[in-house]
């Protein structure tokens, strides 16, 4: 009998992890919306389904850079549980700014796609998508 109790709790606990896992991939350039910082240059910011915000910062960045930028690579960093996407402009274009998803409770990473360890390139953000919880 316990071994049946334990046996149902153990996969319903399975099921709960999984269905709190989420799926998600770096925010398209035209959801990100930038601000001038007082000292320059421009802070991002996108939303994430599930209340998640991905911010960055640029303090060399000019108004155009968001426009001139398409989406370039994402990496994880395991050490702060965080995701890194980096939009770059086309050759010769000084543009560059990227957003941090950071730290979630319980990060669980497992990489989607065309994911190189912690390190996804690919002119398609969705290539680089990733879960966690």
């Amino acid at each position: 009998m316990k071994r049946a109790l334990l046996a149902g709790l153990s996969a319903m606990t399975g099921l709960v992890a999984n269905a709190i896992a989420a799926t998600a991939t770096c925010p398209p350039i035209q959801s990100i919306h930038q601000t001038a910082m007082a000292g320059g240059g421009y802070s991002y910011e996108a939303s994430q389904p599930g209340g998640l915000t991905w911010t960055g910062k640029n303090p060399s960045a000019t108004a155009s850079y968001l426009n001139d930028s398409t989406f370039h690579d994402a990496r994880y960093d395991a050490q702060n549980e965080a995701v890194t996407c980096t939009y770059k402009g086309p050759m010769g274009n000084d543009a560059q700014l990227s957003v941090t998803l950071k730290s979630v409770e319980e990060w669980n990473l497992t990489p989607i796609g065309y994911w190189k360890g912690t390190y996804c390139e690919d002119s398609d953000a969705t290539k680089c998508s990733f879960t966690h919880r």
